[in-house]
């Protein structure tokens, strides 16, 4: 009995010794209380190892986790979070906090960011009218030297405008990266995501105002994501991309956004996918999807309601021509239904049931000429000029019998001219040429522009001169 009760009373002095130390972190955590109101937290002690949601290491005396969320909490954070150095988890998510997101930088040892839901709304539209809720902004240099940061949430919250930073990279053992809601700018960087987060499972990114830069979403081929993309609701544009590699995706949402063309072939590959959004863009006829997985519903132009059911050919083979432009939203918008005969899809005209006619000329069209246009067999007229095109025009155009009229002028263009028959091509205002290698010879073709004939028209005159000049000498001589 009374060797229990010298053991009892050794494990209390040993207690009482570790929380009779001053913890390191004791003034921050003193600025934390001061700067927050709650009713739910029981901040009152001197010693914050006995405060409601915290832990604190016996031996370093740092705070570990703060797990305050979900307790009716407002006011605003210290901006001295980074002091925090032993800190693995900051939870304060579901409450009603206000201000700046401080910059956590430094913290090597912070596992779990979880800020959501303070503003406690659930679309971009409340958050027009909630703003007195909610964080409103975040701190640049945030993630900076984050290595062990594996769950991210910013969710619902009325941030200002911002960019995902460069320094996310340093974040390299991510696993969830959640930012939904919160007025996400710009674009998602091409940070080589595969390499950059080997262990990235879920990427949502939905309810933003976000914008590719570069026109499309392709940034998802350099990424490794093996759960769930949600990308819905932002103004994406630009085609659905090769997602082959990522296989073991199960959630795709892409839906209420403005992408065209034809949907990948790789999305009805992935047997993992048992959800796939694709409502409310601007994708053009194709393929219905027929598998319950897709979300259909909304706004798209399929070229028929019935799922499985084949587009006509002329419908397929028009949207091979505009692939190498990048399906410009202009004729997402026009190109709709199995008819392109209609008189409704803009730039294209029949006759009968044939396409005679491919009128793009000054619809601000970039990118290449793409072969596919050889499909539409009764072509008489391609006018593709007054664009910013690049590359060549693509040889297989010359098996077009009937065409009169390829017009490319004023575009840049360049290399060689496929041998048309004559007066067919129209190459006016392109760049100064350069030979396509392995184009060599008279089979070749023509060269774009009359640089080349100005220049053998000063051979040849170089040459009578020279002939007559030795002539001349020569009779000098005799």
């Amino acid at each position: 009995m009374m060797k229990m009760a010298r053991m009892l009373l050794s494990l209390l002095c040993l207690v009482a010794l570790v929380y009779g130390q001053p913890s390191p972190d004791t003034a921050t955590m003193f600025a934390l209380r001061d700067s927050l109101k709650s009713e739910h937290l029981n901040w009152s002690d001197p010693n914050p190892f006995v405060w409601t949601g915290l832990r604190c290491d016996t031996r370093s005396h740092r705070v570990t986790p703060i797990e305050i969320g979900n307790r009716g909490i407002s006011g605003t954070l210290t901006c001295d979070l980074r002091n925090l150095s032993s800190l693995a988890v900051f939870d304060v998510m579901g409450n009603n906090l206000t201000g700046k997101i401080p910059s956590l930088a430094g913290l090597k040892s912070l596992e779990r960011v979880l800020v959501n839901d303070n503003s406690h709304v659930s679309s971009r539209g409340d958050l027009k009218t909630n703003r007195a809720n909610g964080f409103t902004s975040i701190d640049a240099d945030i993630f900076t030297g984050l290595s062990s940061l594996q769950f991210l949430n910013l969710d619902n919250n009325p941030l200002r405008p911002w960019k995902i930073p460069y320094n996310l990279t340093n974040a390299t053992s991510l696993v969830v990266f959640s930012a939904a809601n919160c007025n996400l700018s710009g674009r998602i960087p091409d940070f080589d995501w595969r390499i950059t987060f080997p262990n990235v499972t879920t990427l949502t990114l939905s309810s933003n105002s976000l914008v590719d830069l570069n026109g499309s979403i392709s940034v998802l081929t350099s990424m490794h994501v093996s759960t769930e993309v949600s990308l819905q609701e932002n103004r994406f544009s630009g085609t659905i991309p090769d997602v082959h590699g990522l296989t073991s995706l199960k959630v795709f949402n892409v839906s209420g956004n403005k992408l065209t063309g034809i949907i990948h072939e790789s999305i009805y590959k992935l047997s993992s996918l048992s959800y796939v959004g694709l409502g409310n863009n601007l994708l053009q006829p194709g393929l219905l999807p027929e598998h319950d997985r897709f979300d259909r519903r909304g706004v798209n132009s399929f070229c028929l309601d019935v799922p499985g059911a084949p587009c006509d050919m002329r419908v397929n083979a028009l949207l091979f021509t505009v692939e190498g432009f990048g399906f410009p939203v202009v004729f997402a918008e026009s190109w709709k239904g199995n008819d392109p005969g209609n008189g409704m899809w803009i730039g294209i005209t029949c006759t009968g049931a044939d396409v005679t006619v491919i009128n793009f000329k000054g619809m601000g069209l970039t990118g290449v000429i793409t072969p596919s246009f050889v499909l539409l067999k009764d072509l008489m007229v391609i006018n593709l000029s007054h664009n910013n095109l690049t590359g060549f025009i693509p040889q297989e155009l010359t098996r077009l019998s009937k065409l009169k009229t390829l017009d490319v002028s004023y575009n840049q263009l360049d290399g060689q001219v496929p041998d048309f028959r004559t007066n067919v091509v129209d190459t006016t205002g392109n760049p100064v040429p350069r030979p396509i290698p392995g184009s060599i010879g008279p089979s070749a073709g023509k060269i774009v522009g009359s640089v080349i004939g100005g220049n053998v028209s000063l051979l040849i005159g170089f040459a009578i001169f020279l002939c007559g000049k030795l002539t001349i000498d020569g009779k000098s001589e005799s």
